[in-house]
């Protein structure tokens, strides 16, 4: 990879956070069942959510990325994507607010010479990932 140049960020995607919360969410709804009346409901709806919760770590998982001085390699689903810097003509960001949060969340998006997009998966603001942001700023 000495032709790809320095690297300049490593990290995966935003995929793995929810599968873990799923899973939590149907286990303490089984457990909770046991303290309420109808209790066949809830250990239904939780073993559902924890179903839900596997699919998303399973199948689901987060992706790996990696920003090089001269490149971007994606790795989806087993296999390795490079991008050369020079097939990216800009970077666009699509901008996210969650309700009653006062922070607004950025995805880039790469805009390569052919016009087609590309999402990378990895939010930033003003609290988290600074350094991912100050990488894909000053890429381009």
């Amino acid at each position: 990879m000495n032709n790809l140049g320095d690297l300049l960020y490593a990290g995966k995607t935003d995929n793995n956070k929810n599968g873990f919360v799923f899973i939590v969410l149907g286990i303490l709804l089984i457990v909770g069942a046991n303290f309420i009346y109808a209790k066949m409901m809830l250990m239904v709806m939780g073993g559902v959510i924890a179903l839900i919760g596997l699919y998303l770590l399973l199948f689901k998982r987060s992706e790996k990325f990696s920003i090089y001085e001269n490149a971007i390699v994606l790795t989806l689903k087993g296999q390795e994507f490079t991008i050369p810097k020079e097939q990216i003509s800009q970077i666009e960001y699509q901008d996210i607010k969650v309700r009653r949060s006062p922070v607004v969340s950025y995805y880039p998006i790469l805009i390569l010479n052919d016009q087609s997009k590309l999402l990378l998966n990895k939010a930033f603001n003003s609290i988290i990932n600074q350094d991912f942001k100050k990488v894909i700023e000053s890429y381009i």
